[in-house]
């Protein structure tokens, strides 16, 4: 904690270029002209100016993309190098139409261009302010820089730098890539390399399954999930639980914290524990364990896959109900949880996350699948991030979209309450795929629920 606070007096004292408030600016509005330096014909072409949308990949978040948006001015050319005469930052979200693009939050003069179009924008922190946050709150990047190489084509790519305060996290392995702005299209670049993305194909062979930690081959990843069974057969296809776990966290983890595997003492379904993508040393692969923050919603992300892979698995294996399967999870796993809800809302029958919430734009769903959200209220806070902020806007889109939903505020902050484990699985049990009945229909829930849950109106 003394060296998060350190870190914060640090930004606040040394702020390159302090936002001077943010705006929400349309796509046409911030700028100047966009049309690119020329040079002559001795020279070659000149630096690139104007407007540019720039797509960063913060890698050790899940590869989580961040627009930006920049205004360049510029004299000189690629062949002889030159001048940036300005680099102007400023903060986009695409969760708003319009979208969102912040003041500016950094500023920098007289960058030289070297030859060939190589340069380097720094400054020694910027704030990502909460309205362009995939979070909704802000965000503090410590020694952000951008370095990079400006081409003939009008675009400029390179190497991202800093530490997210937040999560005292360095994110020297990011990548970006600048297009004129109006130019990105609906999946921009955010490196140099012209990388395809990838596809993975479902398992084609499942593994024999057991009760307690599996190994399996997903999405060309060595995996691992835990199968806890119910202790008797039974002749009724069964409910499938997916539990996730959170960040730092694995499938021990969320077990001890839920007690979730006690239910099934009287209550039969299969509990699927996956465990986020580990090293060889067992440390999580991603800062943030889970893939929610990917700019990928079917075959192009590994969790998914690995999610339609054990569901599969399972199912080949054991006898279970196609039309129960549900999806629960405590933070970064509450927010797997509401990630996975909407990508597969063609298999999900109902849905509760725990302290969790969406980091893009609310899709409107086909399946309107019931939603128990529980939260810690003003308190639910985890590595500086507003979960409280993620519910409301969680309950509010779930209810304009015509979902059912439960709603419980615990107000114990970033917390599983023990009361809220036999209320989860009462919610869930209670839906089938494709059927929408609102049991509660005279307000009362049954006495398994705290007194602080209630029907969303």
């Amino acid at each position: 904690m003394t060296r998060y606070l350190a870190l914060i007096a640090l930004l606040s004292a040394c702020a390159a270029t302090p936002a001077s408030g943010d705006n929400d600016a349309s796509v046409a509005d911030a700028g100047t002209d966009d049309t690119a330096a020329t040079g002559d014909a001795a020279t070659g072409p000149g630096i690139a100016h104007g407007d540019f949308y720039i797509n960063v990949d913060v890698v050790p978040f899940g590869d989580l993309l961040l627009p930006f948006k920049a205004t360049i001015t510029a004299t000189g050319t690629l062949a002889d190098g030159g001048t940036l005469n300005t680099f102007e930052l400023r903060a986009v979200s695409e969760k708003t139409d319009p979208i969102y693009v912040s003041d500016p939050i950094a500023t920098a003069t007289a960058i030289p261009v070297a030859k060939g179009g190589g340069f380097s924008f720094v400054t020694d922190n910027i704030v990502l302010p909460g309205k362009a946050s995939p979070t909704g709150v802000d965000v503090h990047i410590a020694n952000f820089a951008l370095t990079g190489t400006f081409h003939d084509d009008g675009t400029f790519c390179g190497d991202v730098g800093g530490t997210v305060i937040e999560f005292i996290k360095d994110i020297k392995t990011s990548t970006f890539k600048a297009v004129p702005w109006g130019t990105q299209g609906d999946t921009p670049g955010a490196s140099c390399d012209a990388v395809a993305v990838k596809h993975y194909a479902g398992i084609a062979t499942c593994p024999t399954l057991k009760a307690g930690v599996n190994d399996i081959v997903s999405a060309e990843r060595n995996r691992q999930f835990t199968l806890v069974l119910p202790a008797a057969a039974t002749s009724t296809a069964l409910p499938v639980v997916f539990l996730f776990h959170g960040v730092a966290s694995d499938m021990g983890g969320i077990l001890n914290e839920t007690h979730y595997a006690d239910l099934q003492k009287t209550n039969n379904f299969v509990l699927v524990v996956p465990q986020s993508e580990r090293d060889a040393t067992g440390k999580a692969i991603s800062q943030t364990d889970w893939a929610y923050g990917l700019h990928a919603f079917g075959d192009d992300n590994q969790d998914l896959v690995f999610f339609d892979d054990l569901l599969k698995c399972v199912s080949a294996q054991y006898k279970t109900d196609a039309k129960r399967v549900y999806v629960t999870g405590m933070s970064g796993g509450g927010l797997m949880t509401v990630f996975t809800s909407f990508a597969r809302e063609k298999v999900i029958a109902a849905s509760a996350p725990s302290s969790g919430g969406y980091l893009f734009k609310f899709p409107t769903t086909t399946n309107k699948f019931p939603e128990l959200v529980t939260w810690g209220g003003a308190g639910d806070s985890a590595y500086g991030q507003n979960f409280d902020l993620f519910a409301q806007d969680l309950i509010a889109f779930l209810i304009s979209d015509g979902h059912y939903t439960v709603k419980c505020n615990h107000n114990t902050g970033h917390t599983w309450p023990a009361a809220m484990t036999a209320a989860n699985w009462s919610f869930l049990s209670r839906f089938r795929l494709g059927e929408t009945p609102q049991p509660f229909t005279d307000g009362t829930l049954p006495p398994e629920f705290p007194a602080y849950c209630s029907v969303a109106k």
